[in-house]
């Protein structure tokens, strides 16, 4: 909070929760808030629909530089995702993944057992998006 100017400190102050949030200590909890503000300009609860196209937008679009580090272009990636996260957004969430599970021998699956398996293959999907939008010169051969 202390690195927030006067502005962003108005506007977390104005959340609802922000006395709970200070009563407890939640700092966990006001990161979240700031970082809310941040990626959705404080407009996360108005224009949800939008800022949702928005983020998924920046996503796809994002291409590493042809002279841009790999890990930068990893912080970068990440960044969006959780910006996508936080905004509620969940990609290559399967539909048919009990299928998958009981291909594995589990056909009632507890909601341990399905979370698991759905937060599998969303990040088996962003590795693809992340090999797919890194420079194919440097690591096309990666992708085949």
């Amino acid at each position: 909070m202390s690195l927030c100017d006067s502005d962003m400190k108005s506007h977390i102050e104005s959340c609802s929760d922000y006395s709970q949030m200070d009563d407890d200590l939640d700092t966990l909890k006001l990161l979240a808030t700031i970082k809310k503000l941040v990626y959705s300009g404080g407009t996360h609860k108005i224009n949800v629909c939008h800022n949702k196209a928005t983020a998924h937008m920046n996503l796809m679009n994002l291409f590493q530089d042809r002279f841009q580090d790999i890990w930068e272009f990893r912080d970068q990636y990440i960044a969006i995702c959780k910006m996508c996260d936080k905004l509620g957004l969940k990609f290559g969430r399967a539909d048919d993944t009990k299928e998958m599970l009981k291909e594995q021998g589990i056909d009632n699956p507890a909601t341990a057992q399905l979370k698991k398996a759905l937060d599998k293959i969303e990040d088996e999907y962003h590795a693809i998006i992340f090999l797919y939008k890194a420079d194919k010169t440097r690591y096309g051969k990666y992708v085949k």
